[in-house]
């Protein structure tokens, strides 16, 4: 293989490498707007169990298609709050400018497909960090919730009030309880999970012992 092949293949690695959001969801970053030439994107996303994404709304369309497991989401759009079951093999259509939440309320981890607008790209690139699989997952600290809240202001986006999610079901980003599904397995069920995601390649596991 030649060194221009391997520099090549390195930066592709580095690009697309799999990064976390505040609520425990792996992303990894398929195809950028630049390599697509117009003003979207195409993200892989892993949702672990028992976690979920807090209500907000944001001007950007968002397409979703789950790939794995089931994904309940929560719509308002006039007047008409709703919450649904999506599962695997089914789209799912965010308008923009809609208030929606996401969550996972199955045992197992849940993969989604999502393709939106260049905007939300570099904003779901600014409040991830790189994903270290030796690491726990835990709620985000006050600082890392400060540093969301800024990002939304920034960008023009709307987050929901600890009542305002309270309302339809949902605990508040930080006191979120996710399982370990990205770290090391602590009971039987917990493993046999992890192996299932492996097996479908839509995680990279640090150890599974």
């Amino acid at each position: 293989m030649s060194t221009q092949l391997l520099t090549k293949n390195t930066e592709e690695r580095n690009y697309h490498e799999q990064r976390i959001t505040p609520n425990g969801t792996l992303f990894e970053f398929l195809t950028s707007p630049e390599e697509v030439g117009a003003e979207i994107c195409l993200i892989r996303g892993t949702i672990p169990p028992g976690a979920a994404v807090p209500l907000h709304s944001h001007s950007d369309f968002e397409l979703f298609y789950v790939l794995e497991g089931t994904v309940e989401a929560f719509q308002s759009s006039n007047g008409t709050p709703r919450w649904a079951t999506v599962g695997a093999g089914n789209p799912l259509t965010i308008p923009g400018n809609t208030k929606h939440a996401l969550r996972n309320g199955s045992p197992l981890p849940a993969t989604i497909v999502l393709v939106t607008t260049s905007k939300l790209y570099d904003f779901f690139h600014e409040v991830t960090k790189p994903f270290d699989p030796d690491q726990l997952a835990t709620p985000p600290t006050p600082e890392e919730i400060q540093e969301l809240s800024s990002a939304v202001a920034r960008y023009g986006y709307w987050m929901g009030s600890p009542e305002e999610n309270a309302a339809i079901g949902l605990a508040p980003l930080s006191e979120q309880k996710q399982l370990p599904v990205f770290a090391n397995p602590k009971s039987e069920a917990d493993r046999r999970a992890l192996q299932q995601a492996a097996v479908l390649g839509r995680i990279k596991l640090g150890r599974i012992k």
